[in-house]
């Protein structure tokens, strides 16, 4: 099985937080033709990875394969920083449940008091409702 090089465009977008191809491209020093042009052969200098893996500290089997640590020891971005999960990945429960506490909270703590008493409204409707009061 050959190296789907889309897919590895998709995996340095992700782990580096690029917003798209073009943005690649620059981390990459190529023009967004060059990248373009990678993408449709299915083929790009291994170079161009290794420098990619290396500067990021993207590890080089998940970036190639997807497979394996998506950082090397050590270069994981730092707490709170992390990128959302990768978008072939499911979160984990835990990971869905902070999402939702985390707006929440910023809902909660918002400025616009309105937002906040609402929510505050709904969220003692349903453990009314549930009996958990």
């Amino acid at each position: 099985m050959g190296v789907k090089y889309a897919e590895v465009i998709e995996r340095m977008k992700w782990a580096a937080r690029l917003k798209n191809d073009s943005a690649v491209a620059r981390a990459l020093e190529v023009t967004p033709q060059a990248l373009s042009n990678y993408k449709k052969r299915g083929e790009m200098p291994s170079g161009l990875v290794l420098d990619f893996s290396e500067r990021f500290g993207v590890g080089l089997d998940w970036l190639i394969s997807g497979a394996g640590e998506v950082f090397k020891p050590g270069k994981a971005p730092a707490a709170g920083e992390s990128p959302a999960p990768y978008p072939n990945d499911k979160p984990s429960p835990e990971a869905e449940e902070t999402a939702y506490v985390n707006k929440l909270l910023k809902v909660l703590r918002s400025p616009d008091e309105s937002h906040s008493r609402s929510m505050k409204s709904a969220i003692d409707a349903l453990f009314k409702a549930d009996g958990k009061e």
